[in-house]
């Protein structure tokens, strides 16, 4: 598999402002802006994490608009560099950061419009997690058990699948606070859902390196590299962020927490009894995630009581000026 997708979308001319001049706050307020972060995030009670494509440079895959992004690139007559394939790709310190502030209670839903799979692949649970452009590595059904297998990755003028949009628009609108990281805000609708908390009454942060549509509705915004950001926020929480052992796909956020406490009590047993005793039982490796298994995504096929998906486009919008 290509690690350059985007080659296979549909020709698309407005694709938005690209290679916009990054922004990097000094260290001192870097640090300060992420100690207001950590401060709203105490005082939150409902927390939404969005996330784009700039979550994922660090893992070797480049973004869209970026100085060196796939789209800035493809107007310069440039091929963008890639360092890995989808296949290879690790998740970031961003990616693995968010699946710790999920298995603690402060982040209740994660909004994505990135396709590689990764944070799929970092173990976060897929219940509380929605894909609003699709899963390079999932398929479905286009009609349910009768129809052919297709990937879910959407092209420009797609339909965005109607379960992750519900479940990003339900979680926007029960959020006090939303934090976007590493995107530009530019494609709709899913750019546009963050404003749906700060519409109800909550608060807005936006950390990215570039100028983003929505910086005038922030309350809080961030110029810094996202793992670096989230590095701070977990330290200023007094959260580790969790080791990544590999692939791990996690259907339910209630399974992995009974899983956990399952995997800590046998860790505590094994703590206090030789090994021997439990007949040849390995123990678990601290810290390790839950799993159900490594296989790849699971291969699934839509409910046939959701109804038919509602029309909505992928649209880019030019930033304010």
């Amino acid at each position: 598999m290509a690690v350059n997708y985007a080659a296979g979308l549909s020709p698309y001319s407005d694709k938005g402002k690209c290679g916009l001049p990054e922004i990097f706050d000094p260290p001192e307020e870097l640090e300060r802006k992420v100690q207001e972060l950590a401060e709203l995030i105490r005082s939150s009670s409902n927390v939404v994490f969005h996330t784009g494509a700039g979550i994922s440079t660090a893992s070797g895959i480049p973004d869209f608009r970026g100085p060196n992004g796939v789209w800035t690139m493809e107007e310069k007559g440039l091929s963008p560099k890639f360092d890995t394939t989808f296949e290879n790709a690790r998740p970031s310190k961003t990616h693995m950061a968010l699946l710790g502030l999920q298995r603690v209670g402060i982040l209740k839903f994660l909004v994505s419009q990135n396709v590689d799979g990764l944070h799929v692949r970092s173990g976060f649970p897929r219940d509380k997690l929605a894909e609003l452009h699709g899963n390079m590595f999932v398929e479905e059904c286009v009609k349910c058990g009768k129809g052919k297998l297709r990937d879910t990755i959407l092209d420009w003028e797609d339909s965005l699948p109607d379960r992750d949009l519900t479940l990003a628009d339900e979680a926007c609108r029960k959020a006090d606070l939303s934090v976007t990281l590493g995107t530009s805000l530019q494609i709709k609708p899913s750019g546009n859902l963050p404003l749906i908390t700060k519409k109800r009454g909550g608060k807005l942060v936006i950390v990215n390196l570039q100028a983003t549509k929505h910086d005038r509705q922030a309350d809080l915004r961030i110029h810094g590299y996202v793992d670096e950001v989230m590095t701070k926020l977990m330290k200023h929480l007094g959260l580790e962020v969790p080791e990544w052992t590999g692939p791990v796909v996690v259907e339910r956020a209630e399974v992995a927490k009974a899983e956990l406490s399952q995997a800590q009590e046998l860790q505590g047993r094994l703590k206090e009894e030789p090994l021997a005793q439990h007949n040849g039982t390995t123990a678990l490796c601290p810290g390790k995630a839950p799993r159900e298994r490594r296989d790849g995504l699971k291969l699934e096929c839509a409910s046939p009581d959701m109804g038919p998906t509602p029309v909505k486009k992928m649209k880019v919008e030019p930033l304010l000026t």
